[in-house]
Formats: C-alpha cells, sequence, structure tokens
C-alpha cells in the first residue's frame, strides 16, 4: 500500500524532528538554530518552525542566551522510562542510606549528563540531598565515570573531546579521566571528590540491567564519604547483588 502525500510528509515532519533533538542530545548547554540546522542539513527556517514548535510542548528550550537545548517535558518522559527500575530498586536504595547514613542515589547517562531516577536522602545534619530529575555532568562524577567506563576509549573520546568543562579546582582532564576510567575497568568502582561540586565526595557501581547501564552511589561530605572507603564500597557491592539478582 503506497503512502499518501499528507503520510509522507508526516512522516518527514517527524523524521526531522527526531533528528533534531539526536543533535541536542549530548549538548548541555545548547545549540544555535545555525548550528543545528548545518548539523542536520536542513534550511535554518525549517529548523526554526520545528522548534518553535518542540518548545510548545516542552520538548525543546529556547530561553536563554545558550541557544536551543532539550525540554523539560522530554526529561521527564525519559525518567520515566526507568519507573520499573527505579521501583524495584528503592526499597535497596533506603537500606544501603541506612547502613551507611548517606545519601543513596540511582541515576542514568544521555549524552553528557547525568539524571538522578531516585535518592534516598542521609538522616545525618550534614548531608548532600540531589533532587530528582536533577542533571549533572556525566564526566565529574562517580556514577558517570561507571557509565563511561563501559564505552570504549574511542567512544568516550568522541562524546567528551572540548566539551569539558573546569566545574572545580579537581575536575579531571579528558587525558586524566581516560586513565581514570581503566582503573574503574578493572575495579567496576569509582569515586569523585569534589570533581563535580566542593565539599561533595561520591563512590559508585555501574548496574548492568536489561534496560541499560546505570550507576548506584553514595553520596555525602567528602571528607566523610573518603573516610569509610572501605565500607561503603562493600555496601555498595551488595546492594548492586541484590537488585541485580532481581531482574
Amino acid at each position: 500500500m503506497s503512502l499518501s502525500d499528507a503520510e509522507r510528509g508526516g512522516i518527514q515532519v517527524i523524521s526531522r524532528a527526531a533528528a533534531i533533538l539526536r543533535c541536542l542530545e549530548a549538548e548541555p548547554q545548547g545549540l544555535s538554530l545555525g548550528a543545528i540546522a548545518k548539523r542536520i542539513e536542513l534550511p535554518r527556517s525549517t529548523v526554526q518552525r520545528l522548534v518553535d514548535a518542540l518548545a510548545v510542548e516542552q520538548l525543546l528550550e529556547t530561553s536563554g542566551g545558550t541557544g536551543v537545548r532539550l525540554g523539560p517535558a522530554l526529561m521527564r518522559l525519559a525518567a520515566r522510562s526507568h519507573l520499573d527500575l527505579t521501583a524495584r530498586a528503592r526499597p535497596h536504595l533506603e537500606a544501603l542510606s541506612q547502613r551507611t547514613g548517606e545519601t543513596a542515589v540511582l541515576a542514568h547517562a544521555s549524552g553528557l549528563e547525568l539524571m538522578i531516577l531516585h535518592c534516598v536522602v542521609s538522616s545525618q545534619e550534614l548531608r548532600v540531598a540531589p533532587g530528582v530529575n536533577s542533571l549533572l555532568s556525566i564526566y565529574a562524577t562517580s556514577c558517570g565515570k561507571v557509565i563511561l567506563a563501559q564505552m570504549p576509549e574511542r567512544a568516550v573520546r568522541e562524546l567528551l573531546e572540548g566539551k569539558i568543562r573546569q566545574l572545580t579546582p579537581n575536575t579531571l582532564t579528558l587525558d586524566l579521566l581516560i586513565e581514570e576510567l581503566n582503573e574503574v575497568r578493572a575495579t567496576g568502582f569509582s569515586c569523585d571528590y569534589e570533581e563535580h561540586m566542593p565539599g561533595v565526595g561520591a563512590m559508585a557501581v555501574g548496574l548492568a540491567t536489561a534496560q541499560g547501564m546505570y550507576g548506584l552511589s553514595l553520596v555525602g561530605p567528602a571528607a566523610r564519604i573518603r573516610a569509610n572507603e572501605a565500607a561503603h564500597k562493600q555496601a555498595l557491592l551488595e546492594c548492586q547483588a541484590l537488585i541485580t539478582r532481581e531482574e
């Protein structure tokens, strides 16, 4: 059965809109309309119309001076796609937080960004409390590192080349990050001591599921996380095993 002109036109619009969304996947700071048009090889006027339509549905954001970037509705849809795993992991995250006294986090990555899917906040007076659906930089977080470690070095370089920002004095350069990822691949374990935010430390293990790779971490004041590294590592590995067993 052949498609009508209207049907072919509708499919083309969807294809072009998807190309714009994919183009922005690894661009958390956004791109200009001209840059998008050049990358997907479409006229700027066509890109403008599609971006305006996607922005109305909050699939894109066009406010601010950074250009166009992925919008909040798309982030919410992405989070909902992980609901099954989040529900399954929730009691184990609660037990992990209670055992260690630190905030337990489940996260997933998309492009350069790490999205927090669920967290159980520490009950201690001095604690770190990231918000669900918060977006962090994949290269400066412990969860991000265990996810990046599943990728070959070539793919990591292609993703991060020219994209790493010095978030703190401890943020690693790309070459140093590549070296650390080799160690993460060997141990299955990663750390972030004040690389993303001053005063904050985190430790993570990967969580391989049918939906892809996730990060499971403990987050807290950097000095306290470092002082309990061995005990936290064991707690993370046991929590990882419990969640994986339910796959």
